[in-house]
């Protein structure tokens, strides 16, 4: 058996050991922790002892001998062999760490328990037992980690001896010292736990985010993912620590290359509002949405040349009818209600009054919350003015008009803040490896029959495949609650229907929490309205509880531009419906009638999910679209808030849970256009969805 030269991190008991220092006691925690090159030294008899561990794999020598030593670890299970070629001894070792608060370790008939009974890592009690004919005490021991300062105390139960010993780390070195004279130096490759690190300022740039998590290769299987471009959760979660980290002095964000909705500027600018921590704004131009984002933050700063643009805050309608006309196509679509709009474009030549409504309304609302969010924070005079007329501000004008604090060149003002990246520091932590779990679910793009991930635009569809992941976390015992973040303006009746049911089915086993994001509108309202509680941003638009169906009649459109004529032959008179001529009027009422009883299932099922009395549920929905602050004062939604608040809200009830990513399967598209898309959906002719093209 290998001698115990030093202690290792904590009290080197068999059960706490990691990183390379393991070889001395117990191999198996060769793969925890950390890598690194080590060397031990006794200032009494000048032996000593030197290696390298690289991720669990060890080669270790002193005067004479060599050992070899290989380990694994997987779902709190370490274990090793070890080989030494003096003593030509084959030994095994292993770790078990079920929960965060005890360890059991075994090497070469020593047995150990090792207890953190409070403050985490802070405080650790081992004792260690050897049993092979006879069974004895060996050794107890006591550690108190300070992060880079660790004390620590053994006693040897069959020397009746006492021992002591410290070690100091600093990032990448870890000095150690010991009572009976022997020393320890270690280089590691990652970086260890330090107090005497400098504050420093991160630099955050900021991109497009899409909602959705594809795996690496779509079309394989249910995963977890962590090796994946970050969506919108993964890039505000890690804003969050960023923003908790005492380390970092100040954030300096690059928002040149953001691409960002409303709804995602508003939790963002929520995060950074509430945040005490220094943050710098800049971009070589601002739009109004990066504008917005900017106004959070402490200062605003803009490249020399650079302008600000109040441009784009509309939205536009594309109408078909006279196109169609012209061309022979006839457009036949039946919808309910009123404000249901997503036909318009294919049968009138402008918006109705209702449609024109409704879009009024989220223009008005999201406009006046984001002067008032401005306004705010900055001292503006005539906002009103500057944003009607704001189509191009310069650099020097708007400092003027205090938008800005002040101009700078970007390499000037990264080399002025002097930032660094954040640093990754090794945690000495045990993890819970039966810690309940909250299931994170991302459901991203129109409603239909297949889950697609499109390899150009990146773009992802709602497929069936969500109801298959849902089973599975139905059945999953470990999962205490789900949150499904939505962001879809809806689409084919049928996959809404499907996957609203298992989501009502899961919502009676565990706590089902929507999170609404841009759009969560017609089929994405009715795939929510189960849930258990429903979070919306105020810019958040939702509701559209609608149905429309129809199709375009194409048989004139080729007769007129190709002169193709076509027969039908057919025993039953409307065996040919949607073929591609007019539909006659007893088609269109029997479609009428199909559409009216889907807007009566849409209501039940909006009135069940969110116990409000049907008839008071008609004067709402009525295919109407609705912005997050007035849905939640009708009820639609429970609560304002974001991706954070809502895993806030399922932490709060369950409190040790970790939240886990779970992605559905995909499949690939190679569509260059999203017409594919288009027509998939419209396949189905029965639709709970909206077209709403708005500016983000």
């Amino acid at each position: 058996m290998l001698e115990l030269l030093v202690n290792f991190y904590f009290s080197r008991s068999v059960s706490s050991v990691g990183g390379s220092q393991s070889i001395f006691s117990n191999p198996a925690g060769l793969s925890n922790y950390y890598s690194s090159l080590l060397f031990s030294y006794n200032l009494k008899d000048s032996t000593y002892f030197y290696g390298l561990n690289l991720e669990g794999i060890g080669i270790f020598k002193d005067k004479i001998s060599t050992t070899f030593a290989f380990s694994n670890s997987f779902s709190g299970f370490s274990f090793a062999i070890a080989y030494n070629d003096t003593s030509k001894h084959l030994n095994f070792g292993f770790l078990y760490r079920p929960f965060n608060f005890i360890s059991f370790g075994y090497y070469n008939n020593f047995y150990s328990i090792t207890l953190r009974p409070f403050f985490r890592s802070i405080f650790e009690l081992s004792i260690d037992a050897y049993y092979r004919d006879t069974f004895r005490l060996n050794l107890a021991s006591i550690g108190i980690n300070l992060k880079n300062l660790l004390l620590y105390t053994n006693y040897e139960f069959q020397r009746k001896n006492y021992s002591f010993g410290i070690n100091i780390t600093f990032e990448n070195v870890l000095l150690g010292a010991k009572s009976d004279s022997n020393i320890i130096f270690e280089i590691t490759l990652d970086k260890l736990p330090n107090n005497l690190r400098r504050k420093y300022y991160s630099k955050v740039d900021i991109y497009e985010y899409k909602e959705d998590k594809v795996s690496g290769m779509p079309g394989f299987g249910f995963v977890k993912i962590d090796d994946i471009p970050k969506n919108f959760y993964e890039f505000i979660s890690e804003l969050k620590e960023k923003l908790k980290n005492k380390d970092i002095k100040g954030i300096v964000f690059n928002l040149s290359k953001a691409n960002l909705n409303l709804s995602q500027v508003e939790e963002i600018r929520n995060l950074l509002k509430n945040s005490n921590k220094e943050t710098i704004c800049y971009a070589d131009e601002y739009n109004y949405k990066t504008y917005y984002l900017a106004s959070a933050c402490k200062k605003i700063i803009i490249n020399p040349n650079g302008s600000i643009s109040f441009i784009g805050f509309y939205m536009k309608n594309t109408y078909y009818k006279e196109l169609f006309d012209s061309l022979g196509i006839v457009a036949q679509f039946e919808h309910f209600e009123e404000y249901k709009s997503a036909i318009e474009p294919f049968t009138r030549n402008n918006a109705s009054e209702y449609d024109r409504e409704q879009r009024e309304r989220i223009l008005k609302v999201r406009y006046e919350k984001m002067k008032k969010d401005i306004l705010s924070s900055r001292k503006i005079e005539n906002f009103d003015s500057i944003f009607n007329y704001g189509v191009f501000i310069n650099s020097e004008t708007a400092k003027k008009l205090n938008l800005i604090d002040d101009i700078s060149y970007e390499n000037e003002l990264f080399e002025k803040y002097k930032t660094s990246k954040p640093k990754n520091y090794t945690s000495y932590e045990w993890e819970n490896q039966f810690k309940e779990k909250i299931a994170l679910v991302f459901l991203e793009g129109p409603l239909i029959d297949k889950d697609l991930y499109n390899v150009f635009d990146k773009t992802t569809t709602i497929g069936n495949n969500v109801v298959k992941l849902l089973e599975k976390l139905n059945k999953d015992k470990s999962i205490k609650a789900v949150i499904l973040r939505v962001n879809s303006p809806g689409g084919s009746a049928f996959t809404s229907d499907l996957i609203a049911n298992e989501i009502k089915k899961l919502s009676k086993n565990k706590l089902v929490i929507v999170s609404m994001a841009n759009v969560s509108a017609s089929g994405g309202y009715y795939i929510s309205a189960y849930a258990n509680k429903i979070f919306a941003n105020e810019m958040t638009i939702t509701g559209s509880i609608g149905i429309l169906g129809g199709h375009l009649a194409t048989d004139g459109f080729f007769k007129k531009k190709f002169h193709i004529n076509y027969d039908v032959f057919k025993i039953f008179e409307h065996s040919d419906a949607f073929s591609g001529r007019t539909l006659d009027s007893v088609e269109l009422l029997i479609l009428k009638d199909e559409l009216k009883y889907g807007y009566e299932k849409f209501l039940s099922v909006v009135s069940e999910g969110r116990k409000i009395d049907k008839d008071s549920l008609r004067k709402i929905a009525k295919g109407r679209i609705w912005i997050g602050k007035d849905a939640k004062d009708i009820g639609l939604v429970d609560t304002i808030g974001g991706i954070l608040d809502a895993i806030n809200y399922a932490k709060s009830k369950f409190k040790r849970a970790e939240v886990v990513i779970y992605a559905r399967k995909f499949d690939y598209d190679f569509n260059f256009l999203p017409i594919g898309i288009i027509l998939r959906m419209f396949k189905d002719k029965i639709l709970y969805w909206d077209n709403l093209e708005i500016s983000d």
